[in-house]
């Protein structure tokens, strides 16, 4: 039964996108900067990209680290350019070292991952050689960067599971924490576990942020529990699965839970920028693969 569910909800994907496009809009990269006062306010920036085709089904671990490390040294490119101008805080989206499996324009047959043998060789521990790419990165501008992966969790001596995670490296180089997707979308549950409770971590720069990914975003558990423990700051990596409706999700999400909202997306169905508590947008880019810039009270 769920097999037939999720073969209708795809039919019903394929027909609304085969004659869908992208609808332009007039994108802001960055909120005029005299309105934010250096000494009050701090710059982040999301990134805007996805990994080139989509990664290889192998069970060669050195073909999919060699996959893997393409795509940190893209995201260190864009990172650069962010740090470099001034951003405190950078956002990479979801699963942006391996590219996301589930692209709903391809059949069944043609999507990346589909069972847990799939994406093994492209899963890691945390720590792991992502977060070390990363942590001299962080270290050198002295910055927060939130990664999304794939993580391996060995369990027991004979069990291993997958979480799709975002992991998030401090200024000093270090790992400050982790959160795992719960709201697993269409068929992710096939290879991947759900992560269980909601993440927060003080942010030196910008106070409380809360971690999410993707369909978390409209999911009562996890955004309930965000509005209730009032954090300053709802970071979304996401990989959104249809054209030219993510921002009204983000939107909402940025005043259900009354912070401010960084949307860090892959650009095949594209929609990233920062909003304020009230739902105003500083930035939002569709069209353009980059980075666009906000700015955050400082704490």
């Amino acid at each position: 039964m769920r097999k037939i569910f999720w073969i209708f909800c795809t039919a019903l994907l394929l027909t609304a996108n085969s004659y869908a496009e992208i609808k332009p809009i007039e994108e802001i990269f960055e909120p005029d900067a005299t309105l934010y006062p250096v000494d009050k306010f701090g710059k982040v920036a999301v990134i805007q990209w996805a990994p080139p085709g989509y990664a290889p089904l192998t069970q060669d671990e050195a073909i999919a680290e060699s996959w893997k490390q393409r795509n940190r040294e893209r995201i260190a490119s864009y990172i650069d350019d962010a740090a470099n101008n001034g951003a405190k805080m950078v956002l990479a989206p979801e699963f942006s070292t391996v590219g996301y499996p589930d692209i709903p324009e391809l059949s069944e047959e043609d999507d990346n991952f589909t069972k847990p043998e799939e994406i093994a060789p492209y899963a890691e521990p945390i720590p792991g050689k992502t977060t070390d790419y990363f942590s001299k990165i962080a270290k050198k501008y002295s910055i927060y960067l939130h990664i999304g992966m794939a993580e391996e969790n060995k369990i027991s001596k004979s069990k291993t599971v997958f979480h799709n995670t975002v992991v998030v490296i401090g200024p000093d180089g270090e790992i400050v924490a982790k959160y795992s997707k719960m709201h697993l979308y269409q068929n992710e549950s096939d290879y991947l576990v759900p992560g269980k409770d909601i993440t927060i971590y003080n942010n030196k720069y910008f106070g409380r942020v809360g971690l999410v990914i993707c369909s978390d975003v409209y999911g009562s558990h996890p955004m309930d529990n965000y509005a209730r423990e009032k954090i300053d700051v709802l970071a979304l990596s996401t990989s959104w699965a249809q054209y030219n409706t993510g921002w009204s999700y983000f939107t909402r999400g940025a005043q259900w839970v009354n912070a401010y909202l960084l949307a860090a997306n892959q650009n095949y169905f594209p929609d990233s920028g920062v909003i304020e508590p009230s739902g105003k947008a500083q930035s939002h880019i569709r069209q353009t693969t980059g980075v666009a810039y906000g700015y955050l009270p400082l704490k």
